[in-house]
């Protein structure tokens, strides 16, 4: 085993503290993954990990080896069973001796917030995006995130977001933030460790032709996705023998998808839009993929795949709010195109595939070197037992 330090700049915990991590269920998302791979470092660093949730598809996932998951119904927005979920976290605090407890989403954290103080320990939040707050119920609402003994915010917009926010309010302490960018395994997305038989394996079962440009979106399917924009801008392009593929879970949303086709077909482009369900192994993807697109309607608080794209070098497109400003330099290390511009969108696409392989090599490798500076998940991880470390040592 690699020593603890190889992995931990700032070292292993001096003592071996039990840590709560609180989310709605263990389903298949990057909230929930980056939950495990924290969990995963409190257990190399020394700590014991607890999440508890309600139960998912990645309940019995390989990561979840050496943590406690505590199956509780943490998955609701009612008021009354928020309370109910209070007691019990309590108890869970109690028997299990938790030391802090770290929530990352907001009808779970209100539970957490009062099971912390009742019990004395350290309440930690991970600010995750930028919720909307139309009325003051629902700013009040939100305010749980960020009224945390410490707040990590996952990017720069994040930050931002949450100063403007809550700047108003005497009880927000500015000092409490932590900016700690969402971090990705720099060498699983890496090109140089899909082989390429994968790629053709993929290829093949998507039924694509052997020399067709590929056009990728993956994500959940979602309105807030901008899967709609992509279809129609892929409408407007001049490139010949491409083909767009959606690549995400439905999770209920069969009705969407039904939408998506239907506006492909509409198109006439039926034959050139392809839907499939989500898949784990997703370098062999990105690395069949010429392009990648992010065509987000609202702003997102990160953007993981426009760094997984950066770091597999690949060209990506991503709307111009949000995260995705903070990740995108526009023409140096991917395209932005304004909300909802189909037009802009399909131009861009046009542009870019068209691009002398020289440049595209060029930007591929400027892409890499950006991922690998900012965005390693080691640093993510060393970064979250670090703000562990303090709140213990307060």
């Amino acid at each position: 085993m690699t020593a603890l330090s190889t992995y931990f700049p700032y070292g292993s915990f001096n003592k071996h503290p039990t840590i709560l991590q609180v989310i709605p269920a263990l389903k298949s998302g990057g909230v929930e993954i980056e939950t495990l791979e924290v969990a995963s470092a409190i257990l190399a660093a020394g700590g014991r990990p607890i999440i508890a949730c309600t139960q998912g598809d990645l309940s019995k996932d390989p990561r979840t080896k050496g943590v406690l998951i505590k199956i509780l119904p943490l998955n609701t927005k009612n008021p009354l069973r928020i309370w109910r979920n209070a007691k019990l976290l309590k108890e869970l605090i109690h028997h299990e001796k938790v030391d802090i407890v770290h929530a990352r989403s907001r009808g779970p954290a209100w539970s957490a917030f009062k099971a912390a103080k009742k019990a004395g320990i350290p309440f930690i939040t991970t600010y995750h995006a930028a919720y909307k707050s139309r009325s003051f119920f629902k700013t009040l609402y939100n305010s749980v995130m960020a009224a945390g003994d410490r707040v990590i915010a996952i990017s720069p917009f994040i930050e931002r977001h949450i100063k403007t926010k809550y700047a108003r309010f005497r009880w927000f302490d500015p000092s409490k933030l932590r900016l700690i960018p969402r971090g990705i395994d720099l060498a699983y997305f890496n090109p140089k460790a899909v082989p390429s038989e994968q790629v053709t394996l993929l290829r093949q079962e998507w039924a694509l032709p052997p020399k067709a440009r590929i056009i990728l979106l993956p994500g959940r399917l979602s309105k807030s996705k901008g899967q709609d924009t992509l279809i129609k801008a892929f409408a407007l392009m001049k490139s010949p023998n491409t083909f767009l593929i959606l690549l995400g879970s439905i999770q209920g949303h069969e009705a969407y998808r039904d939408t998506l086709l239907n506006l492909a077909t509409s198109l006439n482009l039926e034959d050139r839009v392809k839907w499939f369900p989500a898949i784990s192994d997703l370098a062999p993807a990105y690395q069949l993929a010429d392009v990648i697109v992010c065509p987000s309607h609202v702003p997102e608080g990160f953007g993981r795949v426009i760094v997984e794209a950066q770091a597999m070098k690949k060209p990506i497109i991503a709307t111009n709010h949000g995260g995705a400003c903070d990740l995108i330099e526009d023409g140096n290390t991917g395209w932005l195109f304004p909300p909802e511009d189909e037009e802009a969108l399909g131009k861009i696409l046009d542009q870019v595939l068209t691009l002398p392989k020289k440049e595209f090599a060029a930007m591929g490798k400027r892409e890499r070197t950006w991922a690998e500076t900012h965005f390693s998940k080691i640093a993510m991880l060393s970064k979250t037992i670090a703000v562990y470390k303090e709140v213990i040592s307060d």
